[in-house]
This record gives structure tokens, C-alpha cells and sequence, in this order.
């Protein structure tokens, strides 16, 4: 199952690439490069991107995929991080999620970080259907997908 998780993670980043133009890590502000690599010195497989108005660096770090987008003045304009560990969920959400789709299992999470917000989609499954949930830290949860397994 992890293996499943981990390519549609990697299709995920690939697809992501494909719409960002690749830029040689030279071309990047040294200054960014050097904070990036100050900031997380475990980053593993670090690849640069530009595209139009902002630099992503996606990498690994202690098994987690993350990308961060930057803005050309090398300020923080969003992060994502991709997991499959329901312990890294916000315990308020964890529990929320726990209590409303009891029997459900977390298969992947899509963190999403900006300046002023985290929300999480979270992918749930059990034997039937699979549920896509937004929440916040606060507990607060939408559901935004459902899906029917094929039996």
C-alpha cells in the first residue's frame, strides 16, 4: 500500500515539474540556494524549478516528499508536504476525523502551508469508498470527494 502511495506521490511531483520550466540551480539567487540548505540540512534529492514569477524546490526529508515555492525576492509563498503517517495530522483533526469516519483508514495526506494558513486534504479508505477530507488544525472538515471502490 505504501508502495501504491509513494508513486502516486512521485506522479504527482512529476506532474508538477512537468508545468514548471527546470532552471539549473546556478541560475537561482545563491542567497535562497544557501538559506534553503541552512534551513533543512536533511534534504535529500533536492531539485530546483522555476515557473513564471516563482522558484519550487522539491525534495526529501526523513521520508517525507516537500516542495516549497519561493517568490524571485527569495520570500516564502507556499509549502507542501506529502505523507502517509496519520500520527503527523494535528491531534484536534486526527481526532475529528477519527470520530466522524470511524472504520476509515488515512491513506495519504496533502499538507498544504502558506503565511497565514495550514489545511490538510486528507484520503481516507476503507473496504467500499474512498473520501478526500479538508480540514485545519482546528478540526474543522469538509468532505470535497467521494468515490466508490470498484468490487
Amino acid at each position: 500500500m505504501k508502495t501504491k502511495l509513494v508513486c502516486l506521490f512521485g506522479l504527482l511531483l512529476i506532474s508538477v515539474q512537468m508545468h514548471a520550466t527546470t532552471n539549473d540551480p546556478a541560475t537561482v539567487n545563491d542567497k535562497l540556494i544557501k538559506a534553503f540548505r541552512e534551513t533543512f540540512p536533511q534534504a535529500k534529492t533536492v531539485h530546483w524549478n522555476e515557473n513564471g514569477e516563482s522558484y519550487f524546490v522539491h525534495f526529501q526529508e526523513n521520508a517525507i516528499a516537500s516542495e516549497i515555492e519561493y517568490d524571485h525576492d527569495g520570500n516564502f509563498v507556499e509549502s507542501e508536504r506529502y505523507y502517509t503517517d496519520a500520527d503527523m495530522l494535528p491531534l484536534h483533526l486526527a481526532c475529528e476525523l477519527h470520530k466522524k469516519f470511524a472504520g476509515k483508514t488515512v491513506y495519504g495526506v496533502t499538507e498544504t502551508n502558506t503565511d497565514t494558513e495550514t489545511f490538510y486534504y486528507v484520503k481516507l479508505q476503507d473496504d467500499k469508498e474512498w473520501v478526500t477530507v479538508k480540514g485545519n488544525s482546528f478540526g474543522v472538515t469538509e468532505v470535497v470527494e467521494k468515490f466508490n471502490k470498484v468490487l
